[in-house]
């Protein structure tokens, strides 16, 4: 058996998370500990460990969720994987930049364009290109006592400005870094 951690959660367990962490930011509701255990699971777990569950969470609010913002933003790899896989970009250049070590690829996403059919042409649930700004969430975590995070996985993590999207390379533009020896 694996020693590696297993996040699992029942379908009715990942429809709550996904509805708590819609209204955290449409609502200003509460943050469920279920919500708060996920999120920190999520930042804390490697993207080789992170399985299903999280997928299945963030593919519900992703589908539901339309934000009110609409940033630049970007995601460094190492290479470009596959349309429609959900991950992890930036809202800071620099911060691809330090993930990246100036290597790979950089995919850049301008949501403003990206959204502004999303919001004619499609009702929640239909939802194909949204994003969910997981900075908000931790930026309100922080000035609301914490809700339950460590103060450590706060300051570290709300300077990384992550936002949680679905890669749509139709949508986006895909550059490769290149190293400056000056």
């Amino acid at each position: 058996m694996s020693d590696k951690f297993q996040y699992r959660l029942s379908k009715n367990q990942k429809s709550e998370i996904a509805q708590n962490l819609i209204d955290i930011l449409q609502k200003d509701v509460v943050i469920t500990k279920q919500a708060s255990t996920f999120i920190g699971n999520w930042i804390l777990t490697d993207g080789e460990g992170k399985r299903k569950a999280f997928f299945d969470v963030w593919d519900i609010v992703l589908k539901n969720y339309l934000p009110t913002t609409r940033p630049v933003l970007f995601r460094a790899c190492g290479r470009i994987s596959k349309n429609e896989k959900i991950a992890s970009f930036t809202g800071r250049l620099e911060c691809a930049r330090r993930f990246s070590d100036r290597k790979g690829s950089v995919i850049i996403c301008d949501t403003k364009e990206m959204l502004e059919l999303e919001e004619k042409f499609y009702k929640p649930g239909e939802y194909k290109h949204t994003f969910y700004p997981l900075v908000t969430v931790l930026q309100k975590a922080k000035e609301g006592g914490g809700w339950g995070f460590s103060e450590s996985l706060l300051n570290r993590y709300v300077g990384e400005d992550e936002y949680i999207m679905r890669i749509n390379l139709g949508n986006m533009s895909c550059l490769k870094w290149m190293k400056n020896d000056y």
